[in-house]
C-alpha cells in the first residue's frame, strides 16, 4: 500500500477508542481526507500535540484498503500558536475549519482552497478582537464566502435560480441554488430575504 507525504491542515480531531483519534485533514495534494492516528491520545505519544485543529503539519499518511488513511508521522510546519493565546481567535479559527469541513469535497485537491485556509489561519493567529461574536469576525465571514466560491457552490444571486427572471427577487432557496423571484416563491419554497441583505450578498 502506498505512503503519501503531504502538507496537511488539521480540521477536526475526534476521540476514538481508548487512545486513538480520527482526524479530518485538508491536504494540499489530496484535498479533504480522513485519517486514523493510533495512540495519539496517549501521554507518551509524539503525535498528540501535533495533530490539534488549526495546526499545519508535514504528514506521512499510509493509504489502506478503505477510505481512511493511517498517520505514520507528523512534524509541525506552523502551529499557528497565536490562536491559542486568546479565546476569540480559537473560536474564530474553529468557525473557519468547520466551514471547510462542510463545503470542501472529499479527496479533491483545490489549490485555491488550500491557500485560502492557510492565509485565514495566519491572519486569525494575530487578529485583534472585533465587536460581536467570533463567528462574525471579518476574516471568518470573508473566508467562508470565499470557500463557497472556490468549492464551486456559489449560488445564483443576480436572477431567479428557478425561472431566470430578473426580479423582483424575494427569497433564497438552497434547494434551487439561489434566489427566487416573487412568482416562484408563490409556487412554494424559499426563505424571505431582505432586499438590503440580498444586495450585500450580491456585492460580496
Amino acid at each position: 500500500m502506498p505512503t503519501v507525504e503531504t502538507h496537511a491542515l488539521v480540521l477536526r480531531s475526534i476521540r476514538y477508542s481508548e487512545a486513538d483519534a480520527v482526524l479530518s485533514l485538508y491536504t494540499r495534494e489530496r484535498g479533504r481526507v480522513s485519517a486514523m492516528a493510533k495512540g495519539a491520545r496517549r501521554t507518551t505519544s509524539r503525535l498528540g500535540g501535533r495533530l490539534q485543529p488549526g495546526v499545519l503539519v508535514q504528514a506521512t499518511l499510509h493509504e489502506g484498503r478503505g477510505d481512511m488513511f493511517t498517520v505514520r508521522g507528523a512534524s509541525v510546519v506552523d502551529a499557528h500558536a497565536g490562536l491559542w493565546v486568546q479565546g476569540f481567535r480559537l473560536q474564530a479559527a474553529g468557525c473557519v475549519l468547520e466551514a471547510a469541513m462542510r463545503v470542501m469535497p472529499e479527496a479533491e485537491a483545490n489549490e485555491e482552497g488550500w491557500h485560502l485556509l492557510c492565509r485565514a489561519l495566519d491572519l486569525l493567529a494575530s487578529a485583534a478582537p472585533a465587536p460581536g461574536p467570533a463567528r462574525l469576525h471579518p476574516v471568518v465571514l470573508g473566508t467562508q464566502a470565499k470557500l463557497v466560491v472556490v468549492s464551486g457552490l456559489l449560488p445564483v444571486l443576480g436572477a431567479c435560480a428557478r425561472c431566470g427572471a430578473g426580479g423582483p427577487l424575494a427569497a433564497f432557496s438552497a434547494a434551487a441554488g439561489g434566489v427566487l423571484c416573487a412568482d416562484c416563491v408563490r409556487l412554494g419554497g424559499g426563505e424571505p430575504v431582505d432586499p438590503a441583505v440580498l444586495a450585500a450578498l450580491t456585492a460580496l
